[in-house]
């Protein structure tokens, strides 16, 4: 029996080589072919490697948040999706990813935590690699429905102009009021800190001729120059310019990389005095900038930061009338007129 099997083999040993081969080359192609997929259907570009600032009623969700991001291929953005609970619900809803309405259902459906967090972040993945790995588009998308991401594309992308142009659109075919939350990119990114976005995710534009970019993409309201003061009622030098909030704490960005000299309270006894909640930014060359009346910071003293990071967010603490940023720049120890560096009023 055995000779006549060795009789065989010898006889079809071409054939036998073949179909090994074969059967080799099926194994590979199966085995690559899953590792790709699963490179593709996960995201690792912008927008991740940042904390979640969170309520203690959110981070007990982490390890289902994180479960299911792994499941769904995007781990790498368990913090920004606690971020996103933060905004959607705060941890005090049963729906918490408030997820009901991504499956057709009125909000406030879904009542099991766990079922919430499972559709808001399968929901969260398909957005995303939809919106091409688009951290922005996606976290819009999420809130407006899928259909703003092709509205966008046309159009340049995310911005909060298209934000406010789609919604005006819908609100108009739904015969509401407004549609969506054309800030909601803002209000989830206040409470996710540390990410690194780059200048084209964090959709600032390219740095200016001297290599700075704003600090915020919204109005000036009081230039560089002496000025009545609006508490004290006396003329005095106003030392920088101040940037509207649009009476949100969206957050600020550095204009150019560096490190942190100074954060927290100018005056930690009095919280109402000067600039409130402040950060220095020293970029060398004798340069700093000033950001001031922060309602919250997100950096420390002696941590270097990139260009466009968010350092902290637009408040109206110490002496301050309104939400806004006071932004200044000293240059060898010396306040001068921020405008030639980042540009004027907007």
């Amino acid at each position: 029996m055995h000779i006549k099997v060795a009789i065989l083999a010898v006889q079809h040993w071409k054939k036998l080589l073949i179909l090994l081969i074969t059967i080799f080359m099926i194994m590979f192609m199966f085995f690559f072919g899953a590792q790709e997929q699963q490179q593709e259907d996960g995201y690792t570009g912008d927008g991740t490697g940042g904390d979640a600032q969170v309520s203690a009623l959110v981070k007990r969700y982490e390890p289902l948040v994180t479960k299911y991001a792994t499941q769904y291929g995007v781990s790498d953005y368990v913090q920004l999706l606690l971020a996103k609970m933060m905004q959607e619900s705060g941890g005090r809803l049963p729906d918490v990813m408030q997820s009901s309405e991504s499956i057709g259902l009125p909000r406030n459906t879904i009542t099991d935590p766990e079922q919430s967090i499972d559709v808001g972040v399968k929901y969260f993945a398909g957005v995303l690699k939809k919106a091409g790995g688009d951290v922005k588009l996606a976290l819009q998308s999420y809130n407006f429905g899928t259909g703003f991401i092709d509205y966008a594309k046309v159009r340049g992308g995310y911005s909060k102009e298209v934000a406010q142009s789609f919604s005006n659109m819908m609100a108009a075919k739904m015969g509401w009021s407004r549609y969506g939350d054309i800030n909601y990119v803002d209000n989830v990114l206040c409470y996710y800190t540390g990410a690194t976005y780059g200048v084209s995710a964090e959709g600032i534009g390219n740095p200016n001729a001297m290599g700075f970019v704003k600090p915020l993409d919204t109005k000036i309201t009081s230039p560089f120059g002496v000025r009545i003061h609006p508490i004290t009622g006396v003329a005095k030098l106003h030392a920088g310019i101040d940037y509207s909030c649009n009476q949100s704490p969206i957050p600020i960005r550095s204009v150019k990389k560096g490190t942190v000299t100074r954060a927290g309270w100018q005056n930690s006894s009095n919280h109402n005095a000067g600039y409130g909640q402040r950060v220095y930014v020293d970029h060398g060359g004798g340069l700093v900038t000033v950001y001031a009346h922060l309602s919250k910071i997100q950096v420390k003293v002696g941590q270097p930061i990139e260009q466009g990071q968010s350092i902290g967010l637009c408040g109206t603490t110490g002496s301050s009338t309104g939400m806004h940023l006071h932004f200044e720049t000293i240059v060898n120890g010396k306040k001068i007129d921020p405008k030639p560096f980042v540009g004027g009023a907007l």
